[in-house]
This record gives C-alpha cells, structure tokens and sequence, in this order.
C-alpha cells in the first residue's frame, strides 16, 4: 500500500521511504512501525500491541518501542505521534492522495505476450505507475521494481463509506409483524444517516432479493453504474418470541461478511448495524484487498479493540480458514464457542461448533469430527433457522467424501436441501445442488452428476440469477466430460460470463482450467489466447503465462514472466499466485544450476506457505533441496 503525507510518501509492501522523490533510509523496525501506524491512523496503539505486532515472536524490552517512536518523530517531526498518557501512540499528519505530479509510466510490455502474437500494453492489475528502482522485498531480500496506483485501495477511507441498505427479506420463519422487514430497512437507514462516517443508499434499481442474495458483489457492481458505493448491506430479518434477527451480508468490492445481529426492537437492531459498519466500513483493506494476511492482521487488531464482537471474531476465523491456517481458526473457534456461550447466541454457538470441527478435519478422528457437527446442527434446529441448519449440514461433506461414502453424504444434503427449500432460499437450492453434483462426479456416480446439475441450473433459471451465476455450472460441466472439445467449450462459455477487468475467483478457475487443456495438447497460441482480451494482469494470469512458457521449454521467457508475476502477486496480496510463481523460479535456477537464486525462492516459501498449501505441492517441493532448506 502507497501512502502520501506532507512531502512523504511510504510503500508499506516494499517499506520505502521518500521525501519529494529523494529516497530516505530508515531502519527496518521503524518502517513496520510506521505501516503499522498508517494502517489505522485513528487508533491509538498501547505498547503491548506495537510490540506483538511489529516486533512479532521476538523478546524485546519496551525501550524498543520507545526508541523506534523517538526515530520516528526525528524523521517527520514531534507532532508527528502524538502520546496518550497510559493509552499508547497515535499518528496525527494527515494522509493524502497521490501528489498530482506522480505521473505514473506505463508497464514494460509482456515479452512473452509480444511473442506469442498478442497485444501485450498491459500493466498488471491494480497498479500502474511510478517506477521504484532496487526495491527489498521484506520476506526475500530480492531487487524488484514496485509501481503505485491512485485506484490501489487505501486501508482506511479518507470519507465516509457509502452503504446501499438492499430492502430485507422476511424469514420464512418470522412470527412477528408482516413489514418488520421494511421497519428494519427504514431504522438502518435513519441511523447510518446520522453516523458521520457512514451515508446511505437505496438501491437506485429494483432487483429480486433472491437475484442479490445469489450475486451480492454482481449488484454492488451494477449499482456503482449509478450512484458510489462501498458497501451492499442485505439480509433477513425476523421476529421469534419478541427478538428481532438479522442474518446479514456486507458485500465489498473484493470481500464479503455474513453474520447475525440480535435486539429487542427495529432500533435497537439499528444501532447495532451502524456500530459495527462504523467500526468496519472505513477500513477499505477489509473489503478492497486481495491479501489475506493484510485482513488478518487487521481483524486481528480489531479484535483485540472489540473482543465480545461476535461478528468479526467470526470473520477472522474466516478469513484464517481461507488461508488454511486451520490451528489459528480452531484455537479462536473455540473462543468464539466460549463468547457466545456466554452471550446466549445460538446462531455463533453453532458457526463456532461447524468452524471448529472443520479446522480439526485432519486432527481429530470422524468420530470427534461427526459429534461437533451434530452438536452445531441441533443448535441449529433449537434456533429454529432452517437456512442455518442447511448450511451446517453441508460440513458433513467433508468426512463422507473422505470415506467415499456417497449415500450418507447424498442424505445429508438432500436433507439440506429441503431446508433450503423451507427458507425459501434459491441461491442455497443452487448450491447444495451443486454439491451434490460435484460429489457425484468425484465418487462414480455419472447416474446422479447430470440429474443434479440440470436442478441447480433451473434454479437459476426461474429466478433469473445473473450471468455469473452460471459459469461455475458451465465450470463444473467442464470437468465432468471427457471429451476435450466439449471441455473446451464450457470453460470458454464460463470465462465470456465475465468482463476482461472483473476479478472473480470462478473466472480465474476456468482460465486454469483453459491453460491445462491447451498446454496438454500443445497447443501454444490458444493458451496464450486466453489472455488475449485481458486489460489488465493479475498475478494468477501472469503465472499462467509463464507456466505456458515453461511448458513449450522456453526457459528464460517463462523465469522473466514468473518473476514478474512474483513482484505483481506481492504487491496485490495474491497470495496463492506468488507462492506459485516462487515455486516456479525455484524449480527453474535449480535447472539453471543457480542455487544461490534457487535458495532464495525456496526461503521465501518455507517463511511464508502455510502447511495446507505445502501439502498441496509436496511431490515438487520434495525435489527442492538446497542446502538445510528439504521438503
């Protein structure tokens, strides 16, 4: 992330000080200082929290910390941090955008592109611009060239972030007023109104609420055609034995929360929507990044500000599940457990039991695995939430597809199923459908795969989800034939699902899957043609492009394109795709007989892959040995 402030300017990625474009040193403790100050600039920070998070895993006195602020205000001046007797720091100067003279330089164009017949004027997605020379990496000590974009999301907004309140849907379960749902609506709205850092926003079109619930980020998306947008807020409201429910969706431009919010009445539940939109919604990293250890990182300091919210200590668990750091995720899981024990929340009760057995998968044995998700279930079932009891049940897949055991798996979804259907909830219809349709195909049942993916797509079609919707079916059907032609054909239908700018994970699935089938085939133009109306590159399509290289032998074209996709991944938070590209280079200098490049690459992915995606790429770590460094 890029920061301007007075006549400085701090990348916190590279951590790279410069003072009216002259580079400035500073000593590495002080530069994570300072990007943790710049973060969150409105936070006060105690010593404690500065020492766990800048000077992580190291025993250090507090004269550390007292030094590194004392450098800190040499550099940009005493009022610089302002000190709160017993509290901690603060950063005061005001951060602003990019300085109007940073005229940012276009890209060097993609060789490899250029090569392969295609117009390569592309600059990697996301950043554009001002050209860093010799620029550390901090986890590889390599010489990159960093770019800065004025559009790369800030960690906290620099206004108020503009919320769209979509109408709530009545739960299928409601037993109190008929328009309690529109009471909820019109309590929200009046009360981000009066929240300085939030605004408001009817949708400005009408849409099916099933059609968001199926496509929240497609309408975030459309909506912002028309009016800005941070944020799309949906849900389902209901009322049992005098409590009100929210079970919500908060849709960024990258990320998505889900959670529930309980009170008395249509205000109070009010109040708690604004008091935790206040806490979250300025936080732009929290939605706009695609780097997940920057999220962690900040959720994990906010909950550290806010330890009884229940919301974000579920979005961490998350978010740690997503990064398969599974005994981070089961340790808060039992945290969360424990809170909502204590609060009398059933619906976290039950997410904390499903979070739990599914970060304990590979520790515990099917037994202990089942117990957890029954326990989850009938909390569930005792909350009266159908749509919350058919996703639990879907946790079961994990253990019977691991003992090959269709039929118990096929009840427990068509059980789900039927839950759903109770919910009135089409979008999960679809997806446990599509889970049934997977499960066939993985365990031999071609009888039942069809069937049930002929369901998901009339689901889509009578409630008109948007096109979107469609290419994970169109994905999935790819994987099922064998015929390659066929196989071709729907992954190209689910890529033309999306535009060349958009960013979705199902998009970048079916470009993988376009890559294999071609470099299989050996045929070279039209793996490079699946980037070919691209505007921008990511990280993921850049490794794709080097691996294309790799694989037709072209050795020095595929180690310029995965160093390129290296310094871009880093620089987005792709995380997936720079561990893919390192692995790349590593398996490349060891071909070159470079060992002490190969070292460095191998390094990197010791100190930063996590043992889920280790596991995933054992075979080829395994033949990575380079001095102590053995997989």
């Amino acid at each position: 992330m890029d920061y301007y402030f007075s006549d400085f300017h701090f990348n916190s990625l590279s951590l790279l000080l410069s003072k009216n474009g002259q580079p400035l040193a500073i000593r590495n403790n002080e530069a994570k200082l300072l990007a943790f100050f710049l973060a969150a600039p409105e936070q006060v920070f105690s010593k404690d929290a500065i020492l766990e998070n800048v000077w992580a895993g190291k025993v250090v006195s507090e004269q550390a910390v007292f030094q590194a602020i004392s450098n800190l205000r040499n550099v940009f001046g005493e009022d610089a941090l302002k000190t709160f007797p017993k509290k901690g720091y603060q950063w005061q100067l005001a951060l602003t955008q990019a300085p109007a003279h940073a005229n940012p330089q276009r890209d060097d164009q993609i060789t490899a592109i250029a090569n392969a017949g295609i117009v390569a004027n592309k600059n990697p997605r996301s950043y554009k611009g001002l050209l860093w020379s010799c620029a550390a990496l901090v986890m590889v000590g390599l010489t990159l060239l960093f770019k800065h974009t004025a559009a790369a999301p800030k960690t906290v907004a620099s206004a108020p972030a503009h919320i769209v309140v979509q109408p709530f849907m009545v739960d299928a379960h409601n037993s109190g007023a008929p328009d309690i749902a529109q009471q909820v609506q019109t309590a929200v709205i009046a009360q981000l109104t009066t929240t300085p850092s939030l605004v408001a926003h009817l949708p400005p079109s009408t849409h099916s609420p099933h059609q968001v619930a199926a496509e929240p980020a497609h309408f975030l998306n459309l909506y912002n055609q028309t009016i800005t947008a941070n944020l799309l807020l949906s849900g389902r409201v209901r009322q049992v034995d005098g409590q009100l429910v929210l079970s919500f969706v908060l849709q960024g431009r990258q990320r998505q929360w889900q959670g529930y919010l309980m009170a008395q009445t249509p205000t109070e539940l009010a109040n708690k929507v604004a008091d935790l939109l206040s806490k979250t919604a300025p936080l732009t990293v929290l939605w706009e990044s695609n780097d997940l250890r920057l999220i962690d990182a900040q959720l994990q300091l906010l909950c550290s500000e806010h330890p009884d919210d229940l919301p974000m200590l579920y979005r961490l668990i998350d978010n740690a599940l997503y990064l398969g750091d599974v005994d981070t995720a089961r340790l808060r899981a039992v945290e969360l457990e424990q809170k909502a024990n204590s609060a009398r929340n059933i619906p976290y009760q039950a997410l904390a039991l499903r979070a739990q057995a599914f970060a304990s998968l590979d520790q515990i044995d099917a037994g202990q695995y089942l117990a957890l998700l029954d326990k989850s279930v009938a909390l569930a079932a005792e909350f009266n939430d159908p749509l919350l009891h058919s996703r639990v049940l879907e946790h079961y897949t994990y253990i019977y597809y691991r003992q090959k055991n269709f039929d118990a798996m096929e009840q427990k979804l068509l059980a789900a199923l039927t839950l759903a259907e109770t919910a009135t909830a089409p979008e999960q219809q679809a997806q446990i459908l599509r889970l049934l349709s997977i499960f066939s195909y993985k365990l031999h049942r071609a009888e039942k795969r069809d069937l049930y993916l002929s369901r998901a797509q009339a689901i889509l079609d009578e409630h008109q989800f948007p096109s979107e919707s469609y290419a994970l079916l169109e994905d999935i059907a790819g994987m099922f034939t064998d015929d390659k032609t066929q196989k071709e054909h729907f992954f190209w239908q689910a890529l033309k699902r999306f535009t060349p700018a958009q960013d979705a994970w199902v998009k970048e699935r079916a470009q993988e899957h376009l890559v294999n089938l071609y470099i299989d085939q050996q045929r070279w133009p039209d793996a490079f043609a699946v980037f070919a109306t691209e505007t921008t590159l990511s990280g993921a399509e850049l490794f794709y492009i080097a691996k294309i290289h790799f694989n037709q032998k072209n050795y020095a074209l595929a180690q310029t394109q995965a160093e390129t996709a290296f310094k871009q991944g880093n620089m987005s938070g792709e995380y997936a795709a720079t561990l893919e590209a390192a692995l790349l280079l590593a398996q490349l200098h060891q071909q070159f007989e470079q060992p002490y490049r190969q070292k460095t690459y191998v390094e990197y992915i010791n100190k930063n892959a996590l043992p889920a995606w280790k596991k995933s790429k054992q075979l080829a770590l395994s033949e990575l040995v380079i001095d102590e460094i053995t997989y």
